[in-house]
């Protein structure tokens, strides 16, 4: 196992985080941030953003815990840390639709194919299910949240960078 995770020293929003990431490659530390529970919002590029919590999770499925700087020469040496300038931006957000019982047009948002729609995608309860649009650089991301249950229809998918959290939050990369 080649992810490793730092100390949790960098407060942020009244939680302490840490880095983890992979000095093996970008494969294994994406399959292993599945396995927490990770968004996909939350990788960085060439690491993920994680709380205390988290990373006392990590440990226990195996991530070698390491000081930040042998996190980021190991990184250096398997030639997976991104320079500042390549590193992405903070998320923005977009718009947010509120349940209405009904999914939300994305048409000029994300989707421009006017033949793929939200119902495509995902089988939800639209009373319930929130949409949120998120952009940095040339990425958009769609976080569709259903806490009553969400079911992404793999077919649709396969093409797209997704993440389904516990059946209740679906994050979807364009």
């Amino acid at each position: 196992m080649a992810v490793i995770v730092d100390k949790a020293i960098w407060p942020y929003k009244g939680k302490l985080w840490a880095h983890l990431a992979s000095d093996k490659n970008l494969a294994e530390l994406h399959e292993f941030a599945e396995l927490l529970g990770l968004r996909l919002m939350s990788f960085q590029g060439d690491h993920y953003d994680i709380p205390e919590e988290v990373r006392d999770e990590a440990i226990r499925l195996g991530a070698e815990e390491i000081d930040g700087r042998d996190l980021l020469s190991r990184l250096k040496k398997a030639k997976l840390r991104l320079p500042a300038s390549e590193r992405p931006d903070k998320w923005q957000n977009l718009r947010v639709f509120k349940p209405t019982g009904v999914p939300p047009d994305l048409t000029g948002i994300i989707l421009s194919n006017p033949f793929l729609n939200l119902e495509t995608l995902v089988k939800a309860d639209w009373s319930f299910t929130e949409v949120t649009v998120f952009k940095r650089c040339s990425e958009i991301a769609l976080v569709i949240e259903d806490f009553s249950g969400l079911e992404p229809k793999i077919k649709f998918l396969q093409e797209l960078e997704w993440r389904c959290i516990d059946g209740r939050l679906l994050e979807i990369l364009f």
